[in-house]
């Protein structure tokens, strides 16, 4: 299972909502292969740039990295 949470902690270059979209989608790229890991929401952005429907942009970008691996 891949946290929202640990994301955000193991990149803190992050500065906004779109560099934090590009690195769930990075993260899922090294989750080894098999069924599908989910995304978990364990906390909520609190970027200014955040959109309203946050977490289904971070969910397809999640999916979108487990697709490119």
């Amino acid at each position: 299972m891949t946290y929202l949470s640990q994301v955000i902690s193991e990149n803190p270059t992050i500065d906004c909502f779109w560099s934090l979209e590009r690195c769930v989608s990075i993260a899922a790229r090294s989750v080894p292969r098999g069924p599908g890991v989910p995304l978990m929401f364990d906390v909520e952005p609190e970027f200014r740039s955040t959109p309203r429907k946050w977490d289904l942009i971070l969910t397809a970008a999640h999916e979108r990295g487990m697709r490119a691996r």
